[in-house]
């Protein structure tokens, strides 16, 4: 086998063409690591097919040949080199140090970013999250703020990035982490347009003014996601970020809070908001929808037949009839 695979290897510097594209089908095929070192002169081919199986070697046998042999990649001129050395990185840990350094100093992005992102996934050290922090690349940012290394201290300033995406990304990081947002910053970000979706705990669990802000300059489409939030933060009418939002008159989230909801003060708040102008007539049908469940107790039929005697809009007085009929069946 060690003759054969000399051979092979031998026959890729051969003149004819024919010979040295037979000796890579072979060489693939016995798949021996060792072959590599042969292949690695081919990054300097002028035929770009086998420059291109030099790198397809690269990929197949570093691993297996120890970090050294990033070398020749990461020194190499043409930048293909240089990328594949960079996605090989990871493979190696804290070994490829080294070279991930010298990655990270070159010209192109695609180096830069695979070469940050080892760095950081390797290390413990404050210093380099800090310095990657200041990176003019909005992506080596974003990796830096985020890392483990990084700190509250780093995450807090990563806050303020000029870039939304940092700035996402290293929210939703210190809320995974369950760390504190001050009031200010919660503000800040929600002037800023970030993603109400990702302010929405800490401004729930912050209440007061953050909470409403909030709120208030969501789109409508973000009201669900709110609301979801909000029932499983608050579980009780009298819960100061309830209560928050009805003296501020957002009873759409409030309505959307109260479906499912099955205690006596809900119930009592639910039917309150039937007779509420403010609230929407879609959000008062659903309210009513969401009660057919609950059509068998005497409480809840009672008063959707007293709320549909005096209701003056069609389509609530039809929700609630169709409830009390619901009733009326389940008790025949």
């Amino acid at each position: 086998m060690a003759g054969g695979l000399n051979t092979e290897m031998a026959r890729l510097s051969h003149r004819d063409i024919r010979q040295r594209r037979r000796a890579i089908r072979v060489l693939f095929d016995l798949d021996i690591a060792r072959a590599l070192e042969a292949f690695v002169p081919l990054l300097d081919d002028n035929d770009p097919w086998f420059k291109s199986k030099s790198l397809e070697a690269h990929r197949k046998w570093t691993a297996q040949n120890g970090v050294d042999s990033l070398k020749p990649l990461v020194e190499h001129s043409w930048i293909e080199a240089n990328r594949c050395a960079a996605n090989l990185l990871s493979q190696f840990g804290k070994d490829s140090e080294e070279y991930a350094n010298i990655l990270l100093n070159c010209d192109d992005q695609t180096c830069q970013r695979k070469a940050a992102a080892s760095l950081l996934q390797y290390s413990d050290k404050l210093k380099l999250a800090q310095k990657l922090s200041e990176h003019t690349d909005y992506q080596i940012r974003k990796l830096a703020f985020c890392s483990p290394s990084a700190g509250k201290e780093l995450r807090s300033i990563g806050l303020k990035d000029n870039n939304r995406t940092v700035v996402e990304a290293v929210l939703k990081v210190i809320i995974s982490n369950d760390e504190i947002i001050s009031e200010q910053d919660v503000i800040i970000l929600i002037d800023s347009d970030i993603d109400s979706s990702l302010l929405s705990k800490p401004a729930i669990l912050m209440g007061g003014n953050a909470f409403l802000k909030l709120v208030e300059s969501s789109p409508s489409s973000k009201t669900q996601q709110i609301s979801q939030v909000l029932s499983e933060m608050c579980n009780d009418v009298d819960d100061e970020q309830i209560q928050t939002l009805l003296n501020a008159g957002q009873l759409s989230v409030i309505a959307r809070w109260l479906r499912g909801r099955k205690d006596a003060k809900s119930d009592a708040l639910l039917w309150k908001l039937m007779d509420d102008d403010r609230l929407p007539t879609i959000e008062k049908s659903r309210l009513l929808e969401r009660l057919i469940g609950r059509a068998g107790e005497p409480e809840i039929n009672a008063k959707a037949v007293e709320f549909a005697s005096r209701c003056q809009d069609n389509l609530l007085k039809i929700t609630a009839e169709n409830l009390s009929t619901a009733a009326d069946e389940l008790n025949s």
